[in-house]
């Protein structure tokens, strides 16, 4: 919203307008936590079948699988960021819609004030 006063009209207008990105984000959350969760899992696999194909203590092996699983895990904490940061963006629009609610019922407040004479 701007530094110019709203009238009711353009702040149902603003409330739709965020709704629509609030679904489209929750759509896109969904998306990358199933991508968060693929990429976890072959992260895991990726990692575990290089500490069995590994010789040595059990230390060297699991390190080496970390090596080894080093591209899927990458991979897996940006997935995982994005999530996080899509959550973050929904719980921002969520504000912003909150926001917008209380702007419009201070329109109505306003407008219910003013002085309305039926005769003219």
């Amino acid at each position: 919203m701007s530094d110019q006063l709203l009238t009711a009209n353009e702040v149902v207008v603003a409330l739709s307008k965020l709704g629509a990105e609030l679904d489209a984000t929750v759509t896109a959350l969904k998306q990358a936590e199933l991508d968060a969760a693929n990429k976890r899992h072959e992260a895991d696999q990726a990692e575990s079948r290089a500490f069995v194909a590994a010789d040595g203590s059990m230390d060297l092996r699991k390190h080496l699988a970390r090596l080894a699983a080093g591209k899927q895990e990458q991979e897996a904490l940006v997935a995982e960021a994005v999530c996080r940061y899509l959550k973050t963006r929904i719980r921002a629009i969520e504000v912003r819609v909150e926001i917008g609610r209380s702007y419009g019922a201070a329109v109505r407040a306003e407008l219910a004030a003013l002085p309305y004479d039926q005769a003219s």
